[in-house]
């Protein structure tokens, strides 16, 4: 994608690397071809653009020396669907431009986790907030952001969601510290006992030595109290110190990185428990035996399910039942599938492991230091462990086992757009996504480089229909760098008892076509046909009314839109809109989309031609 303002650093995880434009190749590759091609035409206007061009050219003599620019009479001869890309690409030159151009809305593609009382959403809410932060923080236009004010937000909100992960380790502890008191308390009176034969003389040695223990075991449980509290408004200002680090360092969050973050934080919060508990339960280890030792204890992790399971043991089944479909909302781009309580916690353990390596690590750096051993860590790394996200060399980060090879820089290539399904009772459902309005995106500072291709989803061909949905799921789009948007689609199922898809995804309505979705290069690009129309509302005044597409017929009755034939079939690069002629009002028709032609009824054809001609 173009670089604003020059030729920058391109940042990995690892380290930097300086930038260096592609060197051309003797034979362009068909894409590079049409791509060029497209850009000599357009002729778009400014020195860089007009500078790539210059080079292109004379690079490329044969294949495109004899390409000229479009005149005005050629652009106003482009059909509606060739003028509508050629405005898009447009706009695509202007970001190089002019850089000011900014997106419609700048909280587009923000994550929104919505409550959901039968999970706790920690995993969840930590990766919204971090993937929202960065979304904002690494715009290279926001120059009013004020950064140390967006820190500051961040790290409450996520301070205030660790309240749960902190309440769930305290309960933890104190349940592993109650059995390690009971048993204790056991060894003293067998050892006493054991000592003195005379029943009336031990029991009176046992229940002294007992009472003497009962204000340290009191003091060691009213550690407990507040904990939540103390432990996370402590944590503000760690979570500060990350954000910073992170923002350096980081492009975008992947779920690892999200991990690797969420893992720095569990070491803390670890490291805080043990520092606040630890001082009245190391010295009851002499006289209950065993040692307990807080921090060990904490590093198994913790369970996000217990809020879900039944108090009383009387449930049989799975506590692990959602209620909503989703509580993942994505702005412009729609309600998302959540991650489930299991996933979450398989996440988080994986944390808690790597957070477990960071802390091992940072305490043999200490013990190296008090014996006269410099140390090989930064300050960062002595109070939060080595990882990636926030600068540490991956080869130095590995103990930590997560995302040595998590790429947290600018991802060019994305991998294609799909689709899920989700909700509405169902299971299954998976669909080949039906891609339109395709862009090259050229990089004017590396214009031999990689060509990066968006598109639009304008259908799906449903490939699994999957079953027993008794209401329409939740159709959702994706990509791995979360770069689309806009793209919306309705799921219609079969609800007739007596149909062999009964409770299965029939087909995709889409109701809108978004745009900016990466695309596979090279890829394929089947044609797109018109399958059916759907007439969702039939509207009133449609007496006389037509359709503008040569291919569509309207039928009609008492003024309403009752259906739609397909009557021959064509092509379609994008969503295509249809177009009421003579139209009354409130009619909506939805075309649903194909890569398989429909087989037109000829017989079917020779009637409709028919009507309104007189003939029988």
């Amino acid at each position: 994608m173009s670089i604003i303002g020059g030729p920058l650093p391109k940042v990995n995880e690892t380290k930097q690397k300086e930038f260096f434009p592609s060197e051309p190749s003797v034979f362009p590759s068909e894409q590079q071809i049409n791509a060029f091609t497209k850009l000599i035409k357009d002729n778009p206007p400014g020195d860089k653009w007009q500078s790539a061009i210059k080079n292109i050219k004379n690079q490329y003599p044969e294949q495109l020396g004899d390409i000229n620019p479009f005149s005005p009479e050629a652009i106003d001869n482009l059909s509606d669907t060739d003028f509508k890309e050629y405005t898009k690409r447009f706009d695509e030159y202007k970001k190089v431009i002019f850089p000011e151009v900014k997106a419609a809305s700048l909280t587009s593609g923000m994550k929104i986790v919505t409550a959901n009382p039968d999970k706790d959403n920690f995993f969840a809410e930590t990766e919204s907030a971090v993937s929202n932060f960065l979304k904002v923080a690494t715009k290279v236009d926001n120059f009013a952001l004020d950064l140390p004010g967006e820190i500051k937000s961040v790290a409450k909100m996520i301070s205030g969601s660790s309240k749960s992960l902190i309440s769930n380790l305290s309960n933890s502890l104190a349940d592993g510290m109650i059995g390690w008191v009971q048993g204790g308390l056991d060894n003293v009176a067998s050892k006493i006992f054991n000592a003195y034969p005379k029943f009336n003389v031990a029991l009176k040695k046992v229940i002294s030595a007992q009472t003497a223990l009962i204000g340290p075991i009191t003091s060691m449980f009213g550690s407990l109290d507040c904990l939540v509290g103390k432990v996370s408004d402590a944590l503000t200002g760690s979570i500060e110190d990350m954000l910073t680090g992170l923002v350096k360092n980081s492009l975008n969050a992947p779920v690892c990185a999200v991990q690797q973050f969420i893992g720095a934080i569990t070491g803390k919060v670890t490291s805080m428990i043990d520092s606040i508990v630890s001082p009245f339960a190391n010295p009851l280890g002499g006289i209950l035996g065993g040692g307990f030792k807080v921090k060990d204890f904490l590093s198994k992790g913790a369970n996000l399910l217990d809020k879900l399971q039944d108090p009383f043991g009387c449930k049989a089944e799975s506590p692990i039942k959602e209620s909503i479909a989703t509580d993942n909302y994505v702005i412009d781009g729609g309600e998302k599938k959540s991650k489930s309580s299991v996933k979450q916690q398989s996440l988080l353990n994986k944390a808690f492991g790597a957070a477990n390596g960071a802390v091992s690590q940072i305490e043999k750096v200490k013990n190296d230091v008090l014996d006269g051993i410099p140390s090989t860590l930064s300050k960062f790394e002595e109070e939060y462990g080595q990882w990636s996200v926030f600068g540490s060399k991956v080869s130095e980060a590995a103990d930590q086992s997560i995302g040595t090879d998590c790429y947290t820089g600018n991802i060019f290539k994305c991998g294609a757009p799909k689709v899920e399904f989700f909700g509405g009772d169902g299971s299954g459902g998976a669909g080949k996504l039906l891609l339109g309005g395709f862009i090259d995106k050229l990089d004017v500072n590396d214009i031999y480089g990689d060509i990066k291709r968006t598109a639009s989803i304008i259908g799906v061909e449903m490939t699994d229909r999957g079953n027993g949905y008794t209401e329409e799921p939740i159709v959702s789009f994706t990509d791995s760098c979360e770069q689309g948007y806009g793209a919306y689609g309705k799921a219609v199922i079969d609800k007739n008892v007596n149909s062999p898809t009964y409770g299965q995804i029939t087909k995709v309505i889409m109701l809108s076509e978004g745009e900016n979705y990466p695309v596979d290069i090279p890829a394929e690009t089947d044609p797109v046909y018109i399958r059916e129309v759907i007439v969702e509302n039939p509207g009133k005044g449609y007496e006389n009314a037509t359709i503008e597409d040569e291919c569509l017929v309207l039928n009609t009755k008492d003024g309403k839109c009752v259906s739609c034939d397909v009557i021959c079939q064509k092509p379609y690069t994008e969503l295509p809109e249809i177009i009421i002629k003579n139209p009354g009002s409130g009619a909506v028709l939805r075309p649903v989309m194909s890569i398989t032609p429909k087989v037109v009824d000829e017989e079917l054809q020779e009637v409709i031609d028919c009507v309104g001609t007189g003939g029988d």
